[in-house]
């Protein structure tokens, strides 16, 4: 365990982000996964709003964004 006031401040900020970004990439491929199985419209939609997401927060990459985009529109 850290004895920094600053590095102790940091452990609980990393815990913080790592569940929320956890949920976000669970979330994201649970929408990537429903497209597969059934690509309807509201499917779609709801896959690339999770991608768009994941990417604004810095989650996943452009280029990851990008071709899981093309291959949803694809379907």
């Amino acid at each position: 365990m850290a004895n920094i006031k600053s590095q102790k401040k940091r452990i609980k900020q990393d815990k913080i982000r790592n569940s929320r970004n956890k949920s976000i990439k669970s979330e994201l491929k649970t929408a990537l996964k429903n497209v597969t199985i059934n690509a309807n419209e509201s499917n779609k939609e709801q896959a690339i709003k999770a991608l768009d997401v994941a990417f604004s927060k810095g989650i996943v990459k452009k280029s990851y964004r990008d071709r899981n985009k093309s291959k949803i529109s694809s379907l």
